[in-house]
């Protein structure tokens, strides 16, 4: 049984080193692809694989983020979050370079996908898939998408955010880049009281695409890449988020009609009745963002 867009390793000896074939069958009668020729893999897989699905063998290329799962440890802070669409800061290029020079090939995925390797991440999905992941991460009392600020209804904080870099490199030894500016503002007052940048550069595994013999198998291992760069990313934003409310709790406790923090020397009797600490940030968080 022949595949379309097979990867293997050539155990030949004395053949191309780390040498990969790409399978291409054309049956007229199957509507398979059609000839097979080797290609190194060092620098060129993703080039070389477009170009087979281009010739014909395809595959469901839809990317689709998986959000993680909830945080282990931390606190749950008692803050409703909005997440407002994400703006385009990358640079004014869609693909630069071609698949015949792949040293030099670089897409914008925020702007346009691969042709039958990945669809665009765009800036409204950034901040969907955000909003998802910080659902799921269980961090705060509430998370949701929205698409304007009119629809913000009892939320404490908004999310805006900006794609900074979405860069997928067209050959194997060029290192891919993302980066998001985000900044969140409270609700009563529009003011912001957080912003961060997130960057992740990195190479794909040199066995990231290890046993796939399908286009299909390729795609979702180089879907779940990206996935898994952005759900850090992610991770790193929504941690420094949380330690910086936490933080403000602190810091502002005795300001605007803010609890103050307890003094070193209040009785032990105190210690005893006053609320558990969790509470008391809780509450305190709650009054920072509501301004008072």
């Amino acid at each position: 049984m022949s595949f379309c867009g097979v990867a293997r390793h050539d155990e030949s000896p004395g053949f191309y080193d780390r040498a990969v074939w790409f399978t291409e069958r054309r049956d007229r009668r199957s509507g398979g692809c059609g000839m097979r020729y080797p290609l190194r893999m060092h620098g060129l897989f993703l080039a070389t694989l477009v170009l087979v699905v281009a010739a014909g063998c395809g595959g469901n290329s839809m990317f689709v983020y998986k959000p993680g799962g909830p945080s282990a440890g931390g606190p749950k802070l008692p803050v409703k979050v909005a997440v407002l669409p994400f703006k385009n800061g990358t640079e004014n290029f869609t693909k630069r370079g071609s698949v015949f020079a792949p040293e030099a090939l670089y897409y914008n995925l925020a702007k346009s996908g691969i042709s039958g390797m990945i669809t665009a991440l765009t800036p409204d999905l950034w901040a969907k898939a955000f909003a998802d992941d910080t659902a799921a991460a269980g961090s705060f009392r509430a998370v949701r998408f929205v698409y304007t600020p009119s629809e913000l209804v009892d939320e404490d904080l908004y999310i805006e955010g900006t794609v900074l870099k979405a860069t997928a490199a067209g050959a194997w030894d060029n290192p891919n880049e993302f980066a998001l500016g985000l900044r969140a503002l409270r609700k009563a007052d529009n003011q912001p009281v957080w912003e961060k940048e997130v960057t992740r550069v990195w190479k794909p595994p040199s066995t990231l695409y290890e046993g796939c013999r399908t286009n299909q198998c390729s795609m979702d291992r180089y879907h779940a890449d990206k996935n898994r760069v952005m759900r850090e990313m992610f991770a790193e934003a929504r941690a420094d988020l949380v330690a910086t409310l936490v933080s403000l709790s602190g810091s502002r406790a005795g300001e605007g009609g803010l609890p103050p923090a307890a003094s070193s020397g209040e009785s032990h009797k105190d210690k005893e009745t006053s609320p558990p600490d969790q509470e008391s940030t809780e509450g305190t968080i709650e009054r920072i963002l509501k301004a008072k």
